[in-house]
This record gives C-alpha cells, sequence and structure tokens, in this order.
C-alpha cells in the first residue's frame, strides 16, 4: 500500500518547493506490511528518522530510536 497511497513526506523536514511543486525526497520503504498489520515501515533519506505509516489507523507515527 506505500506505493499507491504516497508519496509519503517525513514529518520532521521542512517542505521544499519549487515553483508550487514539492521536490523534496519521498520516505523510502524499509519493511512493507509489517508483521501483517497492515504498517510500514519507512525512512527519511535526509534526517535518517524512522516512521510507521499505519494505513487502518490512517497515521504516520515517528518510531525512531536514539
Amino acid at each position: 500500500m506505500f506505493k499507491s497511497t504516497g508519496p509519503h513526506y517525513c514529518l520532521i523536514c521542512p517542505p521544499v518547493s519549487y515553483k508550487g511543486n514539492r521536490i523534496d525526497q519521498p520516505l523510502q520503504l524499509i519493511q512493507k506490511n509489517y508483521s501483517g498489520c497492515r504498517v510500514d515501515i519507512a525512512s527519511c533519506p535526509s534526517c535518517k528518522r524512522t516512521f510507521q505509516i499505519s494505513y487502518k489507523v490512517d497515521k504516520i507515527i515517528d518510531i525512531t530510536i536514539y
């Protein structure tokens, strides 16, 4: 579902736009349908944070561990 509902962007990095178009890099998929729970895990190539994308709840949550 990651590809069909995206692109998904980082919640932390400020958006970059050029002439009204968003040009920043979208999140990169790490794990698809994690544990069969309709949850994908993705990371931001800029800030290296990790996000959980839940399709059932329709949320993106920062799950980065420091």
